[in-house]
């Protein structure tokens, strides 16, 4: 077998290599004041407001005030520094000066903010979970009771489409992976096709095909499924008409056993919300959404953490209950 000879770097692209080793590195130094938290595989989310505190959220513990204060300089030379290692302009002077970037070997993403329209530097950053949680352990810590689990996997095991809905930082997607991964130990030679902005879903099946895509190009990544023969078409977050249209449509060929998130209120609102996403692309929707949704997963933030709070297996009375509340102006 012929050895490959390593081609050696030209001079410029030695001087590039040196010059992106020094960003990593400056990097690397601005992030110690959180380097603690972006290396504990609990925490989900660090975020540092105007207080200046160093605010994080684990898993089954919610949010944890660490007392600990970062200058503005050192948030700011963080913002600096992400922007400079992914090549992304922050303008202090724009109408909003903001850095939407992936922190390099994390893969966390960071939400960065300057002044002049905030009073402080602020940042926020989601990890994606190194971790895939269980169900099991989301009744271990008391998010979920046993009976509400046993219904998530009966759901699972017959290919019902599962919506998991809830406010923004509620661990849509932390329990959608444990979801996933059920659907994994059911369906362990089953074809998933994961569709999402942000690279947080986990999957370790055998045969995936995993697109990132944005919300522009998000519904042709859905319609392009049918194109790869899935058994699961798995989207991270609808955000919009266009893509709750192709997911439905998707799951409405065949496609059962799939799982998406979404913002809502409440089991009810999820339905709603979905109902008008619907009807604002195609007037004469369907009316009975059980056709393509069989059951709805809500989460909330308590004092004591975040929780399933409800659980609704979506019947053809269901959409009977969502038409009297649709007439009477409660949705």
């Amino acid at each position: 077998m012929t050895e490959l000879k390593q081609v050696p770097l030209s001079a410029q692209e030695l001087a590039e290599k040196q010059r992106k080793d020094r960003l990593i590195q400056i990097m690397l130094d601005d992030l110690k004041p959180i380097k603690p938290y972006l290396d504990d595989p609990a925490v989900t989310d660090i975020a540092v407001q105007d207080s200046g505190e160093i605010i994080i959220s684990k898993f089954g513990q919610g949010r944890i005030f660490t007392g600990l204060q970062m200058s503005d300089i050192s948030v700011y030379r963080i913002i600096k520094a992400v922007a400079a290692v992914s090549e992304v302009k922050v303008d202090a002077y724009s109408s909003l000066p903001k850095l939407e970037a992936f922190i390099p070997g994390y893969n966390a993403r960071i939400t960065g903010l300057l002044p002049n329209k905030v009073i402080r530097p602020v940042i926020s950053i989601r990890k994606p979970a190194k971790e895939i949680y269980t169900l099991e352990q989301y009744v271990a810590n008391g998010q979920m009771t046993e009976e509400q689990r046993e219904l998530i996997v009966k759901h699972i095991e017959v290919r019902n489409n599962i919506i998991v809905s809830g406010q923004t930082g509620c661990g849509k997607t932390t329990l959608t992976n444990a979801i996933i991964r059920q659907m994994e130990i059911f369906t362990p030679n089953a074809n998933f096709y994961i569709v999402e902005d942000v690279p947080e879903l986990q999957c370790s099946a055998r045969m995936k095909t995993t697109i990132f895509t944005d919300k522009y190009t998000a519904d042709e990544a859905v319609e392009e499924a049918l194109r790869f023969n899935p058994d699961r078409i798995i989207f991270g977050e609808v955000r919009n008409a266009k893509i709750m249209n192709a997911l439905v449509t998707a799951w409405n060929t065949g496609h059962k056993g799939s799982v998406t998130t979404i913002h809502a209120n409440n089991c009810m609102s999820t339905l709603t919300r979905i109902k008008k996403l619907l009807s604002t692309i195609n007037a004469d929707t369907m009316d009975d959404l059980s056709e393509i949704i069989q059951l709805v997963v809500h989460l909330s933030k308590t004092s004591k953490g975040i929780i399933v709070d409800e659980i609704l297996e979506v019947k053809e009375q269901t959409n009977d209950l969502l038409n009297l509340i649709e007439q009477n102006g409660l949705a």
